[in-house]
């Protein structure tokens, strides 16, 4: 799937301008003291950029900017959702192993005509298979064993995919999430994570069954790794929340915080004013936030996963074991993605990314 990206990335002509800001805001992410070192590399910053660049044309500009006036509660693994939209949410998460590999799925959920399934994989190995690239294929079927279309967004349409995401492995302790402090004591030196969508329009919501097969660049399909799985859905049950906003210039930030300190979602509302001159705001990043304890250790956490189905309304979620109970958390950068939809996608005025640094936004717990 990164080469159809790449194609559809292409087909963006970001003006100089936008490319320029959009480094700024990346390069402007600094250093605070850590408890534990366990920055992102610098790869995952580089996907962080395409990703932004890629909203452009995946999704609905008129549909995101109607969801800034809307109501939002928070559902934990999906984040800020509108309390009028038809979401179902996977309950536990499910795994099956294959060998060195441990296959997870955790977080999955469906709305608005689309299935929205995260596949991790850890590994025995940091790099397995290093001289090749390799693809997973997932194959949903619905509760009368038609197969779900695997689909992406383009320009607010809905399209089909048929092929296999490729998944890059990189080392496990380069993750500051569930993953690493899941598994790595247990032994696993790897991971990769992707996410797989899949249209369900005419279907109840599942039970659903799936595949997962192997392909292996340069030797073709493989294997089945993981054979009939089974994915049931339910209606979510929203978490009991501490609300917290800070407003700028070009809108407000609310950050939507579990009831044990330990899981945070940000939305963002663009200024009316703005909106009324035609801009839209088509996704909010903060790329880190530090959870502080009790006694005063500050623990960084990087968002969830990317999902291209939905607004970008980023999420964390705190998987380490804290020396005491969280009372705050410290955000010092987020910056938006304004597109002004009046203009033509090759206009220098079309998209700005202002970005704020060094905020010291504290929001206290006690």
């Amino acid at each position: 799937m990164d080469n159809r990206y790449r194609e559809e990335l292409d087909r963006i002509r970001l003006t100089e301008e936008s490319k320029g800001a959009l480094a700024a805001a990346l390069a402007a992410r600094r250093s605070a003291p850590e408890r534990r070192s366990r920055r992102a590399p610098l790869r995952r910053l580089a996907a962080l950029a395409a990703c932004v660049c890629l909203v452009l044309g995946l999704m609905n500009y008129p549909a995101i900017a109607a969801g800034a006036e809307r109501v939002f509660r928070y559902i934990l693994g999906v984040g800020a959702a509108e309390t009028s939209a038809s979401l179902l949410v996977q309950g536990e998460g499910i795994s099956h192993g294959d060998g060195d590999f441990l296959y997870l799925i955790d977080g999955a959920y469906q709305r608005d005509g689309v299935l929205t399934v995260p596949l991790d994989v850890v590994s025995r190995e940091e790099s397995p298979d290093r001289e090749a690239a390799m693809r997973y294929r997932l194959t949903v079927y619905d509760a009368e064993g038609e197969r779900l279309p695997q689909v992406y967004r383009w320009d607010g349409e809905l399209r089909e995919f048929r092929g296999a995401e490729t998944v890059r492995f990189q080392p496990l302790d380069a993750y500051s999430n569930w993953l690493a402090w899941t598994w790595l004591p247990q032994g696993y030196a790897g991971a990769a994570s992707n996410c797989f969508l899949m249209g369900t329009e005419g279907s109840a919501g599942g039970p659903y069954t799936f595949d997962v097969d192997l392909y292996i660049t340069g030797r073709g399909w493989q294997r089945t790794v993981w054979r009939g799985g089974t994915l049931e859905l339910d209606t979510p049950q929203a978490v009991e929340a501490t609300e917290a906003s800070r407003t700028f210039a070009e809108g407000t930030v609310t950050a939507l915080v579990g009831a044990d300190g330990r899981s945070v979602s940000f939305y963002g509302e663009l200024a009316p004013r703005l909106a009324r001159q035609g801009e839209t705001l088509i996704q909010l990043s903060v790329p880190t936030v530090w959870f502080v304890d009790e006694r005063g250790n500050r623990y960084p956490c990087d968002q969830l996963r990317w999902s291209f189905s939905e607004v970008f309304w980023p999420e964390f979620r705190l998987a380490e074991q804290t020396e005491g109970e969280i009372v705050a958390i410290e955000v010092n950068e987020v910056y938006f993605n304004i597109v002004r939809t009046d203009q033509p996608q090759d206009s220098p005025q079309r998209q700005y990314m202002p970005d704020y640094n060094d905020l010291g936004w504290v929001i206290d717990l006690t």
